[in-house]
């Protein structure tokens, strides 16, 4: 699998889900050590959402698991409390992001930040579901 390819594909997903929403948004997908392989932010998503984004694909491509499924996971006596405090604050529990996987196996990780937490979801499992990645 080519990963740069598979990133501008998905990437091209989401913007034009988020077009379809009217919510501008920022997406990352990072690699399986949570190198960069895409980034891209709309026109009109705001500036932070770029590193929003970013950590929503480290968190979930590292970890294995959507990011709406962490949150609680990360409090006081949970099991991953730790998390967000690791890496230099680089994992995040806030919804967006998306383990992808091939033949079961996570390959990278996707991120999508911009709007409310309930639009970053459905735009990153619009895209993902179209691309049939994930």
């Amino acid at each position: 699998m080519d990963l740069l390819m598979a990133a501008k594909s998905l990437a091209d997903r989401v913007e034009a889900e988020a077009a379809r929403a009217h919510v501008p948004v920022s997406v990352s997908i990072v690699d399986i050590h949570g190198n960069i392989v895409l980034q891209h932010r709309m026109n009109d998503a705001p500036a932070f959402s770029m590193e929003i984004s970013e950590r929503k694909a480290y968190t979930s491509a590292l970890v294995g698991r959507r990011t709406a499924e962490l949150d609680p996971l990360v409090q006081p006596g949970q099991p991953l409390y730790a998390l967000l405090a690791m890496a230099g604050g680089r994992f995040t529990a806030m919804a967006g992001g998306v383990p992808l996987k091939h033949e079961g196996r996570v390959f990278a990780g996707v991120g999508v930040s911009g709007g409310t937490t309930d639009q970053d979801v459905a735009i990153v499992d619009a895209a993902v579901e179209l691309n049939n990645v994930g």
